[in-house]
């Protein structure tokens, strides 16, 4: 019993040795079993931690190779050793298992390799591509061909029928495997800020490569082609994917594609095919996430124009996030960089919900010389653009076409039902450089722009310029715009370069509401077309100048309804040397201001000239009206055509200047009314004033605070009624059929059928006045309308009376000492 029990215990030994032996070969020795089911079988041999793959069955420049299994564990490598004229090598997996993929692929020449396996496919973040054609991984049943002839994975024919063409297409069955790439999440990175990794699946420049599976999941994978194609296509049960040989391998359309699956990148994952130019990527999906810093670019290094980047899903997109340091966000990017002289090519986004959130973005940058390409955002139901990275706050969430070198920037399109932009998140063009910016356009039906980041930074919706190239205009349809707790809209200048024009069409109405809540300053909502000095941090950084010189663009409002309130601004500016834009507003039915500003102002250059049309104008709270010039220019002119004007608790409508001429202002309306704190004023403190005129058809002036002090109709009257607030000289001009109040307090209602310019002159400034005297003395009545003398001279009379009143026996420094 002893000696049996010593050979039990050899024989146990010997045989766990061998396991021991076979495991560990399994771990380093590719794993690929021929199934033959082919005319001529494939052969495996294996050297090393080399498998060798010969043999297969050849039709014209086709080679077939047929599988039970494939996989290459780490650090194996599976070689196809194929003649050089074969231009595609064919392989399908024809078991139960997925394929590992954790080492090297290898073939000859520059033949492409498609690798199907209907179970899935994992590629570790050891694997690699070294091959010279195309690599694409499916898991289709089979790859289609002309004349319905196909190379199935699931229906395993003993004798088929191979062809000799190049495949046309890729058949799915039932629920799809899925395809997952690993990685390292971009721990190598180059200095000029490439993408890049020592381990990645890469094929050359003028080849594709396409991963086309049921969900494709890239957790730290990294795709690359300098300037190639990559195709990631997710697709449900049943799809077709249709292969058209081009240039660059191949490109896949998905217009027989009846249901998507998913694609998710996470933990710094990467798709990238930047190279000298002509860089392609397609992304075909049901929902996209990218979160973790991952990214998908194409960028040009090089003379040739870069590539197309299209992203489409039929139901989602969202992009969220950044690196664990903060400092790589997730987003779709094509930039051109410094070395570049090629324009880039169009960035696309067509989805159904758009989220851009926690300071990820979707940009185009131009850093060279070359034009930046488009940016095109079609999202028929949201885009949603929110917040910045929370453990670095200076970066927020964007969708944007930036320009930092000496090419023009392309064009921002974006489409979608409701567009959101808030806690600090941006939309639009900045300029850098010298280059000029591009255009943005935006269609939503609803838009709102609201909130800051934690460091107070606004929400923006802008097309701006901080340097030398001027900036293109920002054009937003849109049945209803909200700018709200310090949202901004705008085109603005820091530098030399000039703001574009900002035009807003909104069917329904426009609402600029309110400051921005608990931040440290009083940070108003905005719309506005400006030119504003940058912040001294901000000048050093981009080595901007202290004092602006770009002039600032013209605003156009086009609307139903204009809300301004709680400190909302209106307004086109420039507190540099350049001139300010003018401001144009059509709301059809009504302009409400409540604490709210309608602003035209410059510091040295002219001030911006305002006209409006609307229905209903009513201004209460302190509102503004105002075409200010603070330094040596001239106020700008104010034009408002209205039926009804109301103005109420210290509201004002001016056109003022400090050391140039004072603007003019033209009210035509059917009824004005003013309350007695309000006021309307056209002077300058150190220069010549402007003039008020009023073309008014039915007036109810109340107690209304008018640019000058009296009313001269020299000779006739002593002292016309003086005004509250001493000023200097304007004109009082007045058009009107019916209803001119005689004095600032008091009520008018009879007609007067003509009109002339009055001069209104302070009582200060009052030469020389001539009493009328009367050898009857008779009580002094009151004047309440305007009539004509006999020498056609207009005057202040009364509704019994269309004559001079002749017994205003003494001199009135004020309405109130008038007997009441």
């Amino acid at each position: 019993m002893p000696k049996f029990k010593t050979i039990a215990q050899i024989c146990l030994v010997i045989n766990l040795a061998t396991f021991h032996v076979v495991l560990f070969s399994k771990a380093v020795t590719a794993q690929l079993i021929p199934d033959k089911t082919l005319p001529d079988n494939s052969s495996v041999t294996a050297s090393d931690n080399t498998i060798e793959i010969t043999g297969g069955t050849r039709a014209g420049n086709n080679l077939y190779h047929s599988f039970q299994e494939l996989s290459a564990p780490a650090g194996s490598s599976a070689f196809f050793n194929n003649a050089l004229d074969i231009q595609n090598i064919i392989s399908r997996v024809t078991g139960k298992s997925i394929s590992n993929i954790d080492g090297i692929i290898k073939a000859n020449g520059i033949a492409n390799l498609f690798l199907i396996n209907p179970n899935g496919i994992i590629f570790g973040k050891n694997a690699q591509l070294n091959i010279g054609g195309s690599f694409i991984a499916s898991t289709a049943n089979s790859l289609k061909f002309p004349n319905n002839l196909e190379f199935s994975a699931t229906n395993v024919q003993a004798s088929p029928l191979l062809s000799i063409s190049r495949p046309i297409g890729l058949q799915y069955g039932i629920n799809p495997g899925a395809i997952q790439v690993k990685g390292d999440g971009q721990e190598t990175r180059k200095t000029n800020e490439l993408i890049d990794t020592t381990n990645a699946l890469r094929v050359q420049s003028n080849q594709t490569l396409a991963l086309l599976g049921g969900d494709l999941i890239l957790n730290g994978g990294t795709l690359r082609t300098a300037g190639g194609r990559i195709e990631l296509g997710s697709v449900g049960s049943g799809s077709f994917i249709k292969l058209n040989s081009t240039n660059n391998g191949f490109n896949l359309t998905y217009d027989l594609v009846q249901n998507f699956r998913n694609i998710q990148l996470s933990q710094g994952a990467s798709v990238d095919a930047s190279g000298e130019g002509q860089g392609d990527i397609q992304i075909q999906a049901r929902q996209l996430t990218i979160q973790d810093g991952s990214a998908i670019e194409n960028n040009t290094l090089g003379e040739k124009s870069g590539g197309i980047l299209y992203v489409r899903t039929t139901d989602s997109i969202d992009i969220s996030g950044s690196s664990a340091d903060g400092q790589a966000r997730s987003g779709l990017a094509s930039i051109i960089y410094p070395e570049a002289k090629g324009s880039g090519g169009d960035l696309i986004v067509d989805t159904k919900q758009l989220s851009v959130r926690g300071g990820s973005g979707i940009a185009t940058v131009t850093r060279g010389r070359g034009k930046s390409n488009n940016l095109i955002v079609n999202a028929s139901d949201s885009v949603l653009v929110t917040g910045f990275i929370s453990i670095n706050p200076s970066i927020s969430s964007t969708i944007s076409n930036i320009i930092y070198g000496q090419g023009d920037g392309g064009n921002l399109t974006l489409s979608t039902k409701q567009l959101t932009i808030e806690d600090g998140a941006t939309l639009g063009s900045a300029i850098f450089g010298t280059g000029n910016g591009g255009n943005v356009k935006v269609d939503a039906d609803l838009i709102k722009v609201t909130g800051a980041s934690s460091l107070f930074s606004p929400s923006s919706f802008s097309n701006i310029t901080f340097n030398r190239g001027n900036a293109g205009s920002l054009v937003i349809n849109t049945r209803k715009l909200t700018i709200a707790n310090g949202g901004i809209v705008t085109t603005s200048a820091t530098g030399s370069g000039n703001a574009g024009n900002l035009t807003v069409n909104a069917s329904n109405s426009i609402n600029v509401d309110g400051i921005l809540q608990g931040s440290p300053s009083s940070f108003s909502s905005i719309l506005s077309s400006e030119g504003v000095v940058a912040p001294l941090a901000v000048q050093k950084i981009y080595n901007l100048p202290p004092i602006v010189s770009g002039k600032s663009g013209q605003l156009t409002v086009n609307t139903k309804k204009l809300t301004v309130t709680n400190g909302g601004i209106v307004s086109v500016s420039n507190n540099g040397s350049g001139e300010a834009g003018n401001l144009l507003i059509n709301a059809a039915d009504s302009i409400s201001l409540n604490q709210g500003n309608i602003v035209a102002s410059t510091t040295s250059g002219n001030g911006g000239n305002i006209l409006v049309n609307t229905g209903y104008l009513q201004m209460s709270k302190n509102s503004v009206f105002s075409a200010t010039a603070v330094d040596k220019g001239n106020g700008g002119n104010i034009d408002i055509n209205a039926d009804i004007i109301t103005g109420s608790s210290n509201s004002r409508i001016t056109a003022d200047a400090l050391e140039g001429r004072g603007g003019n202002i033209t009210i035509t309306a059917q009824g004005l009314i003013f309350s007695s704190d309000s006021f309307i004023t056209a002077s300058s403190k150190f220069g010549i004033d402007g003039t008020v005129k009023y073309n008014i058809a039915d007036t109810n002036i109340f107690p209304t605070q008018l640019k000058t002090e009296a009313i001269s109709a020299d000779p006739q009257i002593t002292s016309a009624c003086q005004g509250q607030v001493g000023r200097g000289v304007s004109n009082f001009v007045v058009s009107s059929s019916r209803n001119l109040q005689s004095k600032p307090n008091d009520l008018m209602y009879n007609n007067v059928e003509q009109s002339n310019s009055v001069p209104v002159q302070s009582v200060n400034n009052l030469h020389n006045p001539k009493s009328l005297t009367s050898n009857k003395p008779t009580r002094i009545i009151e004047a309440n309308s305007v009539g004509r003398d006999s020498q056609g001279n207009l005057v202040l009379t009364t509704s019994q009376s269309n004559t001079v009143v002749s017994n205003a026996s003494s001199s009135a420094s004020s309405c109130f000492s008038v007997s009441q």
